[in-house]
């Protein structure tokens, strides 16, 4: 059958964060940006502000547990203070700065006098800026769960409930629907219940429905026999087919259209396709995950049966604002991930803590892949420095439209008279790599960017257009050290652009497997 490991069993019981979680909440301290890669994600409980006892904090106290669990040591960055600041409960948590100069900002004020967070101000969490190096998120949360990662980038109290709804649901073959806003991972989750299925040795098949036509759905759904309609040359399987024994899932299903709804009712029911053109019937064992950023309800565009069906257990998955105690972890792993895509696996960057503390106090409607698409711009435009976001401008980024190409470095920095034909002999010289012509130029790289943005005649990737790529790719057969001079451009900036493009590595895909086309920056 379609929907049935136990014939028992057609539905779970829904599983709120309140019935898996009934834990006591209490004050902790999450690294969200550290010099240390391996400090990012790092907590403290503050078990002794419950019993009435002080904490100190500072580059040696208190003792923060490693993510990996088997470690526990203090911040440890010789550039914070040795003087504490005094953390007691007053009513809240009450914050004394320390003694002599504070390099303390709470929420983004400097910590000059003792100020007092209520508890409801730390249900979101309050970031602690300490020398614009190390971040933390002082919030309420409950002892973490020890469960498998599944997949799952984080370790936040939300995300364990969404572990644990995982856990629950995983071994039965119900169907689940998972929702949450656009960009919050919804397939990394229908995987996750895949990977932890008795199933997982078999079929993953994963389609958007809002891309099926209704003229096509029988056929794409359940396949066709050769001859079942003009162009129909071979056998094809349909995605049912594709998925016998293993998991379907099925994105959007919020855009699926009303007469593809209908097909899809009945092979849920029945557990049986029927190809085109094919006078037999077949039965197909699938586990259906189905996933949608919409409210369903029974005025929505789902069919109440199907909406029926489809939800033998509701897994939400909660906005990025909602876990803020993953965002330095998430940072790190995207820079990670992005650092691997154009070729500088194992080198290590970094963020500054006033950066992340700002980006803390953004909303993400774009969730986990708005802060991917950030990320990604901050490394192409770090080009090989290990500090991303020099001379970025947030404001310009998080505020109304995103810019056809990323903000250019600020005008008002300081400039050498340097001649547009000095400037681009320095490039040719060092096969237009910026990083090398600046240090030959004896400038800084931003004052570089500057330069190249002010000239009619030097440019960056980002000003190459899609019908030059193309040119260009053809006339050097795709060989990126060929490509740079005749573009004169950067060839990392170039990479990127190609891939950006669909050329060379072709196009790059999100998390949750949807085409990126965001643009090259560089």
């Amino acid at each position: 059958m379609v929907h049935r490991a136990d014939p028992d069993i057609d539905t779970l019981p829904f599983a709120t964060e309140g019935d898996l979680a009934r834990q006591q909440r209490v004050a902790c301290l999450t690294v969200l940006a550290h010099p240390q890669r391996e400090m990012i994600g790092a907590r403290a409980f503050l078990h002794p502000l419950e019993r009435g006892q002080t904490i100190e904090l500072s580059r040696l106290s208190p003792e923060f547990s490693l993510p990996n669990g088997l470690l526990k040591q203090p911040l440890g960055d010789p550039y914070a203070s040795r003087q504490p600041t005094v953390l007691s409960c007053r009513d809240g948590v009450l914050l004394t700065p320390p003694i002599g100069e504070s390099r303390v900002l709470v929420g983004g004020q400097p910590l000059s006098l003792p100020k007092r967070l209520e508890w409801n101000a730390l249900e979101r969490g309050v970031v602690l800026e300490l020398s614009n190096r190390t971040a933390l998120l002082l919030h309420l949360r409950a002892s973490p769960l020890d469960m498998p990662m599944g997949g799952l980038v984080g370790g936040s109290e939300a995300l364990d409930t969404v572990r644990q709804q995982i856990a629950r649901a995983a071994p039965f073959a119900v169907p689940v629907l998972v929702t949450g806003e656009t960009g919050v991972g919804k397939e990394l989750v229908a995987r996750a219940l895949h990977d932890g299925s008795p199933r997982k040795d078999g079929p993953w098949v994963a389609v958007n429905v809002a891309e099926i036509k209704a003229d096509t759905a029988a056929s794409v759904l359940f396949g066709h026999v050769r001859g079942a309609f003009t162009g129909a040359t071979q056998d094809h399987d349909g995605l049912f087919v594709r998925a016998d024994g293993g998991t379907l899932f099925l994105d959007e299903i919020g855009e699926m259209a009303a007469d593809v709804q209908a097909m899809l009712l009945r092979v849920l029911e029945t557990g049986e396709v029927q190809r085109l053109g094919d006078r037999k019937l077949r039965k197909v064992n699938v586990r259906v995950v189905a996933a949608t950023d919409q409210q369903l309800d029974d005025r929505g565009p789902v069919r109440s049966p199907l909406l029926y069906r489809l939800a033998g257990y509701h897994v939400h998955v909660p906005p990025l604002r909602q876990r803020l105690e993953d965002l330095g972890t998430l940072i790190a792993h995207f820079c990670d991930e992005e650092m691997a895509r154009v070729g500088q696996v194992g080198q290590r960057v970094w963020l500054s803590a006033g950066l992340v503390a700002r980006l803390a106090s953004h909303k993400w409607p774009g969730n986990a892949r708005e802060l991917r698409n950030l990320v990604r711009t901050l490394v192409i435009q770090a080009d090989g420095d290990d500090r991303l976001g020099r001379g970025f401008s947030l404001e310009t980024w998080l505020g109304g439209e995103r810019p056809e190409t990323p903000p250019r470095r600020p005008r008002h920095v300081e400039t050498p008279q340097l001649t547009d034909e000095a400037v681009a002999a320095t490039l040719a010289r060092n096969h237009w790599s910026l990083a090398a012509t600046a240090r030959e130029l004896g400038i800084a790289r931003s004052t570089l960017y500057v330069l190249i943005d002010r000239s009619t005649v030097l440019r960056t990737a980002a000003d190459v257009t899609p019908a030059e790529l193309r040119d260009a790719w053809a006339r050097a057969g795709g060989d990126l050290d060929t490509m740079a001079p005749l573009l004169r451009v950067s060839p990392h900036g170039l990479r990127l652009a190609l891939r950006a493009a669909g050329l060379g590595d072709g196009a790059t895909t999100t998390d949750d497997g949807v085409a990126d086309d965001t643009p090259s920056e560089l």
